[in-house]
């Protein structure tokens, strides 16, 4: 291989974990801030927050996480090992969720992930 050839495909492979780190920071400040935002009264909705690589699963899991310290630090795990290419996705599968959304409760009268997706063209510009 060339020495331009070894430069160019240095630069490249320098550009992809640069891309994938950004979309790592992105994805964690969006799922943080939805985390964050989601109301607390036992703890249980901010708790089933859940974020998987390819495909949501469809369960409930049994955590009540009304700080939301381990919630976020499980979807920062899961999300350091993905490497920016297909889907990541956050989901919350509690039959109430929809209504906290909708805005059921006083603490989060515009909803959780609304409100951070109108926020998304500013998180990725504070994040590049």
């Amino acid at each position: 291989m060339s020495r331009f050839a070894l430069e160019v495909a240095n630069w490249a492979e320098r550009t992809k974990r640069e891309q994938s780190t950004i979309l790592r920071k992105i994805a964690l400040e969006v799922f943080s801030r939805v985390v964050m935002r989601t109301p607390v009264d036992t703890g249980r909705a901010r708790g089933n927050w859940q974020v998987e690589i390819g495909t949501p699963r469809g369960d409930v899991i049994d955590r009540f996480d009304a700080g939301g310290d381990q919630t976020i630090s499980d979807a920062e795990s899961r999300i350091t090992q993905w490497d920016g290419t297909g889907a990541v996705f956050l989901f919350n599968n509690l039959p109430y969720i929809m209504r906290l959304e909708d805005g059921w409760s006083g603490q989060a009268p515009n909803g959780m992930v609304r409100l951070t997706l109108e926020e998304y063209p500013h998180i990725v510009r504070e994040s590049t």
